[in-house]
């Protein structure tokens, strides 16, 4: 009977504001916000800002530190709560999709709505507002303190507000990511992190044949160096190191090569682990004649005690909302939340509603998944 009733609240709820929410995704998804569209961003931000306002919360935006012909802003919305912690949603209003995409149009079919960026992360977005609603329908003051961030260049790594975000995370316990949920319905309990090397080695050109002795091969040097770090990749860890590209010397036979440069990208699942492999690396790098630069330095999130208790918690609802069964998953891929990682805080992601093709022109987004992956979200913040 309890199932009944649940499914009926669904479907009874999916009719009644499915057209809002049509609309809604229709109104952000025709607005093209590639990432380099700097005003098509903003256009989206300001189109969900009265969405928030209208449930009390209080917008301002952050400009990139970085300069604003970089990104446009980062959006943040706040509500007070009757306790002084917060909870933080995560989000992004850009897209893959630039001006130049062919991929502009908002359609719908029956369940199915296709346009650039409709699950990845528009979607989100419409689904964030939506359970906000159904939690604040009953009480103005929540119990948490809630605060919205939606990224402007998430796409690209979020360049300029890294700081941000960790600035942030000392001022909330748990943060919720809303990047789409799995093609499978699952949600995400942890993500690697990833830290991107640039190194460089300078030797000493000479002829390879009359002077080779003379010479330092740069090549060589590096090439050694190589070896040693691809042999940390340990899959037993969930660890992967990547030599992304390697170059050097002048493009001839008979020059002994001067230099050499190599960009190398390692993925860990876990803090101590990250610390571990920048040590291992830095042994093998500090060496004469080379020299490195950490160009993304991204920590992991992954799950403790405290976090799969959550995790457990939200699969549970799901399956009481839904009627059906899903898990969590731990990504190889980093995401804005990656930043907000740090001890003691607690986080989730891939709480969005469900779609696929993300990234291509068959991004997809099952229209019914915003009502009821929205009544999951709220479900889970009642519970806290």
């Amino acid at each position: 009977m309890k199932k009944i009733s649940i499914c009926f609240l669904i479907i009874f709820s999916t009719f009644c504001f499915a057209n809002r929410e049509v609309e809604r995704l229709k109104e952000i998804v025709s607005i093209n916000s590639g990432t380099s569209n700097i005003t098509g961003v903003k256009k989206v931000m300001q189109k969900v800002a009265p969405w928030f306002e209208e449930l009390g919360f209080k917008i301002s935006y952050i400009e990139n530190p970085e300069g604003k012909d970089k990104s446009a802003p980062l959006f943040i919305a706040e509500l007070k709560g009757n306790l002084p912690d917060t909870i933080t949603f995560v989000m992004h209003a850009d897209t893959v999709f630039e001006l130049t995409s062919p991929f502009q149009n908002f359609q719908i079919s029956g369940d199915v709505i296709n346009g650039p960026g409709v699950m990845d992360d528009k979607g989100g977005i419409v689904m964030t507002v939506r359970a906000l609603e159904h939690l604040l329908k009953d009480q103005k003051t929540p119990k948490y303190g809630l605060r919205v961030i939606i990224s402007p260049n998430e796409e690209m790594g979020s360049p300029g507000f890294s700081s941000i975000f960790k600035e942030y995370s000392h001022k909330t316990w748990l943060v919720l990511g809303l990047e789409p949920a799995y093609d499978d319905g699952g949600i995400l309990e942890g993500r690697k992190g990833n830290i991107w090397y640039s190194i460089e080695v300078k030797g000493k050109e000479a002829h390879a044949g009359r002077d080779h002795k003379e010479g330092i091969n740069a090549c060589h040097l590096l090439s050694e160096k190589i070896s040693k770090l691809q042999r940390l990749t340990n899959y037993k860890k969930n660890v992967t190191v990547s030599i992304g590209r390697i170059e050097g010397g002048q493009d001839k036979f008979n020059i002994v090569c001067g230099w050499a440069k190599a960009k190398i990208d390692v993925r860990v699942p876990s803090l101590n682990l990250m610390k571990e492999y920048k040590k291992k690396f830095q042994e093998i790098l500090n060496a004469p004649h080379t020299s490195f630069t950490i160009i993304d330095d991204t920590p992991p999130f992954s799950t403790d005690k405290a976090s799969m208790v959550l995790v457990k918690k939200y699969l549970s609802l799901i399956k009481e909302t839904e009627g059906s069964q899903h898990i969590s998953h731990f990504s190889g891929g980093v995401g804005d939340t990656n930043m907000f990682s740090r001890e003691g805080v607690l986080i989730l992601d891939g709480l969005g509603p469900i779609g696929g093709g993300a990234h291509t022109e068959k991004e997809f987004l099952n229209l019914s998944s915003i009502e009821s992956r929205s009544i999951v979200l709220m479900k889970f913040l009642k519970s806290l």
